[in-house]
């Protein structure tokens, strides 16, 4: 499995303004690279979710969020202009989660090295927000994710009338979910955003959040109208 020269992408904290929500990518925590088989520690670039709704197979919805890093590996502001999802309302999707490696060339598919062979100590999570549901992914405490945290409660307005089920499962026996494709179900018009959160549980995955530690947070706008 090939590892890179840059350090581990530990970015800084990103912020939430009432137009956008910002996130982290982050690499796997040096604790974890002991573990077998060797993680590389790739930096999470570029996220981009595909959505393409079942009713119409050339209506096909992209957003992406992206980071990409200086010539000495650090950080740049991210990229969010593309992070916005536009969905019709009371419709259902089947989405795909792609993640790159764009500071190597040439790209690497991280998302492509989940899916073959790191399934058994991944896992992605969606949260939509605002949500009346109960939480998938833990409210970030801000301390090194959000300057500006998510709210918790969250804003009182509408929820967001979007439902997020995974439909891949991983290679552990009994199989658990993965989260690189999914089903969206959206229902009446609404607005809010979207939490996708990469959880790394090397030797402890269950299907729940709890376990490892997060290696990618990132957040999209989502307009259901």
């Amino acid at each position: 499995m090939k590892t890179q020269s840059i350090p581990l992408f530990k970015p800084a904290a990103r912020l939430l303004s009432a137009a956008l929500l910002l996130a982290v990518a982050a690499g796997c925590s040096k604790s974890e690279e002991v573990v077998a088989p060797t993680i590389a520690n790739e930096a999470l670039t570029t996220t981009i979710l595909t959505l393409t709704n079942t009713a119409n197979p050339s209506d096909v919805v992209t957003a992406q969020w992206e980071q990409l890093l200086d010539n000495k590996g650090q950080p740049l502001p991210p990229d969010v202009s593309k992070a916005n999802l536009a969905l019709k309302a009371n419709a259902t999707y089947t989405g795909q989660l792609g993640v790159l490696d764009k500071s190597q060339t040439p790209t690497f598919d991280v998302g492509k090295e989940i899916g073959e062979s790191r399934t058994t100590y991944h896992h992605f999570f969606y949260q939509p927000l605002p949500t009346n549901q109960s939480y998938v992914i833990p409210a970030p405490t801000g301390a090194d994710t959000y300057p500006t945290p998510i709210p918790t409660p969250l804003p009182s307005t509408t929820p967001l009338n979007l439902t997020v089920t995974t439909t891949d499962v991983d290679t552990n026996s009994p199989p658990l979910p993965l989260g690189l494709k999914t089903s969206f179900k959206t229902g009446a018009a609404s607005t809010g955003y979207l939490r996708v959160v990469l959880r790394h549980q090397p030797n402890t995955k269950d299907g729940t959040y709890a376990p490892g530690s997060t290696d990618l947070d990132v957040g999209l706008n989502v307009t259901i109208q």
